[in-house]
């Protein structure tokens, strides 16, 4: 189901609560009853304003097409620039803002209802053989279908998926066969994301498990600020007092977990995030760099070649 509105407020959280209530497992040899359906909605929506506030859904993905949204998921908020997106588990609240007095902010929000997203890590956790003897076997409640809820940039698979999806969207008629089958390339760079969050965290030196997980969490706060907010020129010493550590722990943790410092990274931030505006815009190319946060033409095209190989001119040559 493709959404180029937002659905009333008090139908969705209505349906909302009575979907993801409480669920008992079903038999893993029996097709499941009186399952309550919840579909594959996409939100292709443009609006300045918007407040939808604590809202139950299914796995989804934030992300905007262009702008910037505001998304809360427990005691997290976070801005979503057009270049990252956010994840919330099943029956989870969450909660989304819109506020743009410019242009509207088009969103591409996908909630994956009937269970796509744990069918899908099912299949590829167990075996063909287990998948035959036990086809309805849940996953729910076992915490292996659990994202974390973090801020995180678009890979070159995952933006590519999402483009494929949006083109898909403004087709006359999609039907649900075509539109599952070509979530396939998402799901698959989402699994991927997470298993590298996951080998992340494990280079985190940490004495304890407990120790890396609450680095990782505190980390992760710093990361949210630096992808949000790339154009600003924060100092070590704010940065790290976002994560709520002293600062050169805080640079040692980082590094561990990024396999770069915070600099290396906003900068390798700054530069992915000024390609498509190179590639697909007539904007100049210092008023690019201004936009990814630098102050002047000569520190954009310096930073730009010395991690993409060529000028931005000569990147946007090559790229029309």
């Amino acid at each position: 189901m493709i959404l180029t509105e937002f659905p009333d407020y008090q139908y969705l959280k209505a349906r909302a609560d009575k979907a993801f209530k409480e669920e008992t497992a079903p038999n893993p040899t029996e097709a499941p009853t009186q399952k309550y359906d919840w579909p594959l909605v996409i939100l292709n929506t443009h609006s300045r304003q918007c407040h939808r506030p604590d809202i139950k859904g299914p796995f989804s993905i934030f992300t905007n097409i262009n702008g910037t949204s505001l998304v809360s998921a427990g005691s997290k908020k976070v801005a979503v620039p057009d270049d990252c997106f956010f994840l919330t588990n099943r029956a989870q609240p969450y909660t989304l803002d819109i506020d743009s007095e410019a242009k509207p902010v088009e969103t591409f929000n996908l909630h994956l209802g009937q269970d796509i997203w744990e069918d899908y890590i099912k299949a590829q956790l167990l075996t063909p053989t287990h998948l035959l003897d036990n086809p309805f076997v849940p996953v729910l409640g076992t915490g292996v279908t659990d994202v974390l809820n973090l801020l995180q940039r678009k890979t070159p698979a995952l933006a590519q998926a999402l483009a494929q999806l949006h083109s898909l969207s403004k087709t006359t008629q999609v039907s649900a066969l075509e539109l599952e089958e070509n979530l396939v390339p998402l799901l698959h760079a989402l699994v991927e994301t997470k298993r590298e969050l996951e080998r992340g965290t494990q280079r985190i030196k940490a004495a304890k498990a407990s120790a890396r997980l609450e680095l990782f969490r505190r980390i992760s706060l710093a990361t949210d600020f630096l992808l949000a907010f790339p154009e600003d020129n924060p100092s070590l010493e704010r940065i790290a007092n976002i994560a709520c550590l002293s600062k050169f722990h805080f640079l040692r943790a980082f590094t561990q977990l990024h396999g770069q410092t915070p600099h290396q990274f906003l900068l390798q931030h700054r530069i992915q995030r000024s390609l498509p505006l190179l590639r697909f815009s007539r904007l100049p190319v210092s008023e690019v760099g201004l936009l990814c946060g630098y102050s002047d033409l000569s520190t954009f095209s310096r930073t730009f070649r010395k991690l993409m190989g060529c000028s931005p001119a000569l990147f946007r040559a090559q790229s029309t």
